[in-house]
């Protein structure tokens, strides 16, 4: 047997929608309304909420939108009034009201939800039953345009709504494999419209990814060998400035000591010592340099994760952040494929950026002791020349 008190506020929801929202209401209509609904029911039974939690969650999908029956902008303030008058009149428990109330505020756009049934609402409120992403945008982009006043051109609403799906997040597994498919095949074909939009007119502009590491095995396995012998090119060239240093401090340490106590006796070796020390200073400090360690900051902002802009999985961004601050923007990297995909990305990337300044130094390096090397014999051959 049903609810009473879900049937009572099914009819009463259907009713006052149907009768308050207008023409233009295409998104925000009845039919958004109950799926958001069907979502949450079926998701909290698959996490086996209680009946008492499932009742208010279901409670809570129904009245979320009602507010739009008064004001567009705004609409969640009227939407707790609405919800509060239905349950004075009906008599509903005061601690299970204010539940669905504090649910109905977190649909507000902007707020992260904290409890399970929050993630659960927030997460249905982007369902994709009876309508996918892309007519559910068509019919948002009319409403806008009605009672916002915000007109865009199709290249314009395309890159919002890309710029949108493309940081929003599911906060439940379950909704992420209910409509995390669709999700994916939308922003793709969103984002190969932008793409051919940018051919037509010419423009050179910076391009999100358009490609998914989760759909290719060879893409997967090309990355992993190249991090693989990015990682093996580095240890190769700190031990090619490993050997630079030992064989310069040596000669420094044990060398020159030893040509300088001859300078006395044979004073046209002042000349070639003074070559000779000059590289090896010079080969000991680009040596240094090819090895020291980049300066690290040990925080990332949080606000530019959404971006992709960052690397939580390398320490250098993370070692001085909390445990609770790493976690949030670890599970939101993870959580979005396209974070994900930039975030290996930018590894790559900049390690092969510390790669090339390494090999670079390293170069230099070589290059100052193999010139001052011959430089060194070709003075000692002179000064020895002329000594005579």
């Amino acid at each position: 047997m049903e609810n009473h008190i879900i049937q009572k506020a099914e009819t009463y929801v259907s009713n006052l929608l149907q009768e308050g929202l207008t023409e233009d209401h295409r998104y925000h209509d009845l039919a958004h309304t109950l799926s958001v609904r069907d979502a949450c029911v079926r998701m909290g039974k698959k996490y086996r909420l209680e009946k008492k939690d499932l009742e208010v969650l279901e409670l809570a999908a129904l009245f979320h939108d009602t507010g739009f029956t008064k004001q567009y902008e705004l609409h969640e303030d009227y939407s707790k009034e609405i919800a509060e008058a239905f349950f004075k009149d009906n008599n509903y428990p005061e601690e299970q009201a204010q539940q669905v109330i504090d649910l109905i505020e977190t649909t507000r756009v902007g707020i992260r939800p904290d409890t399970l049934m929050q993630k659960i609402l927030k997460d249905a409120d982007f369902n994709t039953y009876g309508r996918s992403y892309l007519q559910n945008a068509n019919l948002l982009r009319h409403e806008w345009k009605v009672f916002r006043g915000q007109e865009m051109t199709e290249e314009e609403w395309i890159a919002s709504n890309v710029d949108f799906w493309s940081s929003h997040e599911f906060f439940t597994g379950e909704a992420l494999a209910m409509f995390g498919e669709e999700k994916r095949r939308i922003l793709k074909q969103f984002k190969k419209q932008i793409k051919s939009s940018e051919k037509g007119s010419g423009k050179k502009k910076e391009k999100e990814l358009d490609f998914s590491l989760n759909s290719s095995k060879a893409a997967q396995m090309m990355f992993k060998t190249t991090l693989r012998n990015q990682i093996d090119l580095t240890n190769i060239a700190d031990n090619k400035a490993n050997i630079m240093l030992t064989i310069n401090s040596g000669i420094v340490t044990l060398g020159m000591p030893l040509l300088a106590s001859q300078i006395n006796d044979f004073p046209y070796l002042k000349f070639p010592f003074m070559v000779m020390l000059l590289t090896c200073i010079l080969s000991i400090v680009f040596a240094t340099l090819a090895t020291r360690p980049a300066k690290m900051g040990g925080k990332t902002d949080l606000s530019n994760i959404d971006k992709g802009s960052t690397n939580l999985f390398f320490f250098g961004n993370f070692f001085k952040m909390s445990m609770n601050d790493y976690r949030q923007g670890l599970k939101k990297v993870v959580e979005n494929d396209s974070l994900l995909d930039k975030t290996i990305v930018n590894d790559l990337y900049f390690l092969g950026l510390s790669l090339g300044r390494k090999y670079s130094r390293l170069h230099t390096t070589y290059s100052i002791f193999m010139i001052g090397m011959v430089l060194t014999v070709i003075v000692y051959g002179l000064a020895y020349m002329f000594a005579r």
